[in-house]
Parts: C-alpha cells; sequence; structure tokens
C-alpha cells in the first residue's frame, strides 16, 4: 500500500472508530506522543502496542462521535516518515491536526506524534 493509500485508509479507519485495525499497524515498541493521551491517560508519551491501543480504546469510548477528513499527506524521499494533516470533528468540535509517522524496514510504525490545532468555526 502506498503511503497515499495508507492515508485515506488510517482516516477511514478512524471515522469507522476501528481502533484495532489503527493499532495493529504499529510496532510492538512504539512510542507515541499526543496531547490527547495526556488529557486521557495522564501522560503524553505511550509506549507500546498495547498501551497505545488500550489509550485510544478509552478516548474513542469517550466520543460520541469522530469524523477525519483528509486535506493532505506529506512524505521524505524514501517514504519512510509521512505527515497527514486532517481535520477532525469529533462531537462537533472541529480542529485541524497532524500526525508524523515512522515506519521500520517491516512497514510497522516505530514512532508518531499527534498535534492538533485550533478549533475550527
Amino acid at each position: 500500500m502506498s503511503n497515499q493509500e495508507f492515508a485515506r485508509w488510517w482516516v477511514k479507519a478512524w471515522s469507522n472508530r476501528d481502533v484495532d485495525a489503527v493499532a495493529d499497524c504499529f510496532a510492538e515498541n512504539v512510542r507515541f506522543v499526543s496531547p490527547r493521551a495526556a488529557e486521557v491517560t495522564g501522560k503524553a508519551v505511550v509506549v507500546g502496542r498495547q498501551a497505545l491501543r488500550d489509550y485510544w480504546r478509552r478516548a474513542v469510548a469517550s466520543a460520541e462521535s469522530i469524523e477525519f477528513q483528509l486535506d493532505s499527506i506529506l512524505e521524505d524521499a524514501d517514504g519512510k516518515r509521512i505527515v497527514i494533516v486532517y481535520t477532525s470533528d469529533i462531537d462537533g468540535r472541529r480542529k485541524r491536526a497532524c500526525e508524523f509517522m515512522q515506519f521500520d524496514d517491516e512497514g510497522e510504525i516505530v514512532a508518531a506524534e499527534a498535534m492538533h490545532g485550533c478549533v475550527l468555526p
């Protein structure tokens, strides 16, 4: 799957609340950084696929509605690092956001960071 295809799939998986499918893309020892993780778990850094899955399950359970819209994707020359830029609509609150992801040679995400912008009108 190309990075463009992955980004489209990723947005759709989140809109479908498919935490397990998204988590399965991450390496066992992934390091994920997110201000939302700090709100949900008390820690901005989540280490490990299962811990990430647990965090996302808690976050998704607290939302009545989730819809992501892909805005753009940026990637480095070798395709190992991408940034997905999207608009999130969670319970009617629209925000611009982006997520950086770094892939290993097996295609698993080993590092990621989510950044969220201001609420949109």
